[in-house]
């Protein structure tokens, strides 16, 4: 059959996940009802009936292995939506499944279900605005629009059976933090507004000292406000007295021209289901033209942006974040205020991921454009984005090539009770606090010659992430040659005099204490270098490069078993036996236990318990 049949289907793909969960259910009610029906000779003989054919144990077997296919390719595929990763899995789940039912001679079955689910997805047709032709029409040559549209275009259509356009959307602009050099500006957008949408409500923020008065405008608010009110505070002041069904955010908007083509953005909010619709946008001065359309990725205290799209329908771009003004549903904003006093930057962003959380459409049409102060494309800086940081407890940026990243009492994400906690990643901060005593503790072997390796889990964590696992618990380990005790021993005074509590165990066993960590230091037998005629092996570890054993990846294998490159739980926090750890990790089922917070970007359990590049530190 057509494997490409309605893979395509929706832009986020629920559509193909619904087709494979139900054409899932469907085989195996099928198939178990089936071999109830049957016959305990039949059964006997290794033959499982289906329908009116017998499909061998051979084949059974084929089929089951099939299904779990499917079934794994749904899992990672969700994982990697819930992360908004694009993948391939939903296709291969569905050829899998349309092989299933190729091998039971049901795909007309298939093809139907398909088709009825493609058509129940298709978009609901705005009733409010009249719909757009893509037709042929003559346009003069003195026209302004000739050179958009010459002899083709889309067009509006003509329909009588919507409501007044001024009923359905109100303008808001908060003019209140513009520079005095665009005041001028504001009275000409106005005008402007009032000349191309005739009774279009508009209400607008403006500075307390701003002379521009009311009545010289149609349908128009102006309410003066201090600029030492926050501007998230403005706009919900605002949005709370629109009473039409959208509401335009004219965020730094500073000219109103006819390319706003505002029915555009009201018509996809229901034509593609969306709740929020933005259009693209060119800078007033510089003329620097952007969709605007960023894809967003939250997960383990790292928040990314990306310029750039994924998918697309009807001409509009499908983003997570966007930049440029927008149309959405005054009671979806009322409802989802804006986080008050705080940045404008981190209040928007907050709010978009947001609405990204709770599955909801936002798109950018960038046939429809602003034009914007040129300010609204200068760098942010740590400032504008401290109060995200501080609110979702992330601690690096990433806005394309730009990093930021912050100091740890900026971000206000040190080893506090939920980052070290079972089924949370270990935050950034906490980590580097242990491992900058890791690396203390080897630079001053290393200042007076001591041997000291790398060892256990500090080891693991080297070969795995170049880092502290981001599920370690306690405390990290350090191998000590035997030969070096005493002198180790005498080192004590200078690691208290660096800020480190210092304890002896018994002999041959050391603790250096931080705030949070314990760095244990065990004399035990091991290679030297010198002894093998080497040089010692040195591994990466968070920026360091720090000794070894010789061979790490063979030391890692035997000490951890089987798939020891896949991840467990710490022995600890699964209250295993510690007289047989190694064991334990042989044998551990590698999965993450189940977050104590469903949904937050440090749960261990959305990651797959493979790889490293999840747990990579940002890098500019």
């Amino acid at each position: 059959m057509n494997r490409d049949l309605g893979l395509s289907m929706t832009a986020n793909g629920k559509t193909g996940v619904a087709i494979i969960c139900l054409a899932t259910g469907l085989f195996i009610l099928y198939y178990t009802t089936a071999v109830q029906q049957s016959s305990i000779p039949y059964i006997a003989k290794n033959v499982s009936p289906i329908g009116n054919e017998y499909i061998s144990s051979a084949e059974n077997n084929n089929l089951v292995g099939q299904l779990l296919i499917v079934t794994e390719a749904i899992i990672k595929s969700d994982l990697k939506w819930s992360r908004g990763e694009s993948n391939t899995l939903l296709k291969d789940a569905f050829n899998e499944m349309s092989n299933i039912f190729e091998t039971l001679g049901h795909t007309n079955q298939l093809k139907q279900l398909q088709e009825s689910l493609v058509s129940v997805s298709q978009p609901v047709k705005n009733s409010d605005v009249c719909q757009e032709n893509y037709v042929k029409k003559d346009v003069a040559k003195s026209d302004p629009k000739y050179i958009f549209y010459r002899r083709i275009g889309f067009y509006q259509e003509n329909c009588t059976d919507v409501p007044p356009f001024h009923s359905l959307l109100t303008l808001v602009y908060n003019f209140v933090h513009y520079d005095s050099k665009y005041h001028s500006y504001i009275p000409e957008l106005l005008h402007e507004a009032n000349n191309l949408y005739t009774n279009l409500p508009i209400l607008a923020a403006i500075p307390e000292n701003f002379t521009i008065h009311e009545k010289d405008f149609r349908n128009t608010t102006l309410i003066r406000m201090n600029a030492s009110m926050a501007e998230p505070d403005i706009w919900n002041s605002l949005v709370t007295k629109v009473k039409t069904k959208y509401v335009y955010i004219g965020r730094n908007v500073i000219k109103f021209t006819w390319h706003d083509r505002l029915e555009r953005l009201v018509r996809e909010i229901n034509n593609l289901e969306a709740s929020v619709v933005a259009s693209s946008y060119r800078t007033l001065q510089s003329g620097v033209w952007s969709n605007g359309c960023e894809q967003s990725k939250l997960y383990n205290y790292i928040l990314e942006y990306r310029s750039g799209y994924k998918t697309s329908k009807e001409e509009c771009l499908v983003c997570h974040h966007v930049h440029g003004p927008f149309v959405t549903l005054t009671h979806l904003l009322q409802q989802t205020p804006f986080k008050s006093q705080i940045s404008s930057t981190s209040s928007f962003a907050i709010w978009f991921l947001q609405l990204k959380k709770k599955h909801k459409k936002i798109v950018s049409c960038a046939d429809a454009m602003a034009f914007l102060i040129d300010e609204s494309q200068e760098k942010t800086t740590k400032k504008d984005w401290l109060d995200l940081a501080q609110f979702l407890k992330v601690e690096f940026i990433r806005m394309n090539k730009q990093l930021m990243e912050l100091d740890c009492e900026e971000w206000s994400t040190s080893c506090s009770k939920l980052s070290r906690s079972k089924g949370f990643a270990v935050s950034w901060c906490c980590k580097r606090e242990l491992s900058t005593a890791i690396q203390f503790t080897m630079s001053l072997c290393m200042k007076h010659h001591l041997v000291c390796q790398l060892n256990a889990g500090t080891s693991l964590g080297a070969i795995k992430v170049n880092n502290v696992l981001p599920w370690e618990t306690v405390d990290a380990d350090i191998l000590l040659h035997p030969d070096n005790i005493t002198a180790f021993e005498k080192l004590e005074s200078t690691i208290t005099q660096n800020g480190y509590r210092y304890n002896t165990v018994k002999f041959g066993y050391y603790h250096i204490h931080t705030a949070h960590w314990t760095v244990e230091v065990f004399a035990d037998s091991l290679q030297t270098p010198a002894s093998a005629g080497v040089t010692p092996t040195r591994i990466e570890f968070d920026g360091q490069l720090l000794e070894t054993v010789i061979n790490p990846g063979l030391f890692g294998r035997n000490m951890y078993g089987s798939e020891m490159y896949q991840h467990a739980q710490h022995w600890r926090g699964m209250k295993a036996d510690r007289s047989n750890i190694w064991e334990y990790f042989h044998n551990a089922q590698k999965k993450f236990s189940q977050c104590p917070e469903p949904g937050h970007h440090a749960c261990l359990d959305q990651f797959e318990a493979d790889g490293n590049l999840e747990f990579a530190k940002p890098s500019a």
